[in-house]
């Protein structure tokens, strides 16, 4: 379907970041904030970081590696999903033309017989619909002529590129990297090595193949667990460990990830602690991963993506929302119980009151959108259809409102517990 949006330079910018959402991959650069807040405040209580006070020219190099790593990744999806994605887009736009066309020919009767300029036609459909692409949505520019494919495969290259680039320069400024620079400044040490540099590779290559050759892992079930592994866990432990690179000059080999403060070759360690933590964390971003997909299942049941929920269904699909949310509740419980003791390395950053407090505002907030989430999917069951309706004080929720609620959730947690940190180490 052929329907080519007139934009502006500044219009055309515009619907290249909507193509990426990038205003909406804020979740991934807080995760990465967050572990290299972690990772300032542990380690400088064990007196291992190099100067004092917080690293913001680390934190940043940080936080634009996983940032714009998703950001690559959603102008790759739609690049290869855009076979999939086209029937129901060129449905859309058909429905979009007709709306259009319908506008118009209210406007030619309303002024005796005069055609209406595209100008009008534009501005009363954006009165009516909020958008003068009437079924407008972030991936139609690929579709209706406006832009070809390859557009967003290029941005997604680019990105890579830029990211590339500034490794590369980091790397290049870093004195234990080159012998012509002066080992004092400390300030030139580079994020990008040891354990680092291995998480992000392997991340990048996952994160690539997420729907592009060769693996395709989305289009085989396993898309749901790399992405909440990428999304909350990994970009918090990237931002940890490449901080603590970038603020000791250490390099962290990967064994070190398994070891004790006392065992610890680079000084850099994950106690239990950390681990209930990273664990809590990614069974909460697996059960939101979850919704978003429940939410698209019979779209990608009918183009044959093969996810994780179209593989196991809807039915069990729900009950595994449950299960994940439970076992994060049980590991948020150990680091709750943690705190209450006053054990592990999130406790020596400043005040465990506060810690156990935050961790339980962070349960408050969540726990009323879990309970919700849930008694919508029972009741949205399939095998539910047809049923009774039972009153209840927690409301119902359509499927799309499910997506945006959750992905609520996950992008205030790190904002959350950011704070959290702060007020803790005041």
């Amino acid at each position: 379907m052929h329907d080519p949006q007139q934009l502006s330079l500044v219009g055309s910018v515009k619907a290249l970041f909507a193509l990426g959402r990038i205003p909406l991959a804020s979740e991934v650069p807080l995760w990465g904030i967050y572990g290299c807040l972690l990772s300032s405040w542990i380690f400088q209580a064990n007196n291992l970081v190099v100067e004092n006070g917080f690293n913001w020219v680390a934190a940043i190099q940080c936080v634009l590696v996983v940032w714009g790593t998703n950001i690559s990744i959603n102008y790759g999806n739609e690049y290869f999903d855009w076979d999939m994605d086209r029937p129901g887009m060129v449905a859309s736009i058909r429905k979009d033309v007709e709306a259009r066309e319908k506008i118009a020919k209210e406007l030619k009767e309303k002024s005796n017989g005069q055609e209406p300029g595209e100008k009008e036609v534009d501005e009363k459909a954006r009165k009516e619909f909020g958008n003068e692409k009437i079924m407008g949505s972030s991936s139609r520019i690929i579709h209706d002529g406006t832009f070809p494919p390859y557009v967003a495969l290029a941005c997604a290259s680019f990105i890579q590129v830029l990211i590339l680039g500034m490794i590369l320069f980091s790397r290049g400024n870093d004195p234990n990297l080159s012998s012509s620079l002066s080992t004092k400044n400390t300030g030139r040490f580079t994020p990008f090595r040891g354990v680092a540099l291995q998480i992000g590779v392997l991340c990048t290559f996952l994160s690539q193949t997420y729907v592009g050759p060769p693996l395709r892992l989305h289009y085989h079930g396993l898309g749901e667990l790399v992405s909440a592994m990428l999304l909350s866990p990994v970009a918090t432990l990237f931002g940890m460990v490449g901080y603590y690179t970038a603020t000791t000059g250490r390099s962290i080999p990967f064994s070190d990830l398994f070891s004790n403060s006392a065992t610890s070759h680079s000084g850099f360690y994950l106690d239990s602690q950390l681990w209930y933590m990273l664990a809590a964390y990614y069974f909460y971003e697996q059960a939101r991963i979850l919704i978003m997909h429940i939410h698209d299942i019979e779209a990608d049941r009918k183009g044959g993506k093969i996810t994780l929920v179209v593989r196991i269904g809807y039915d069990h699909a729900k009950r595994l929302y449950v299960v994940l949310n439970a076992i994060s509740l049980v590991f948020f419980g150990l680091l709750a119980n943690s705190f209450a003791n006053g054990t592990g390395s999130l406790s020596k950053i400043g005040s465990s009151t506060i810690m156990l407090g935050g961790t339980g505002a962070l349960l408050a907030f969540a726990l009323p959108i879990i309970v919700i989430t849930a008694r919508s999917l029972f009741y949205h069951s399939p095998s539910n259809r047809g049923g009774p309706d039972v009153e209840s004080i927690i409301p119902i929720l359509p499927h799309a409102d499910l997506a945006k609620i959750v992905s609520l959730q996950t992008l205030l947690t790190p904002a959350i517990m950011s704070i959290v940190v702060l007020a803790a180490t005041r």
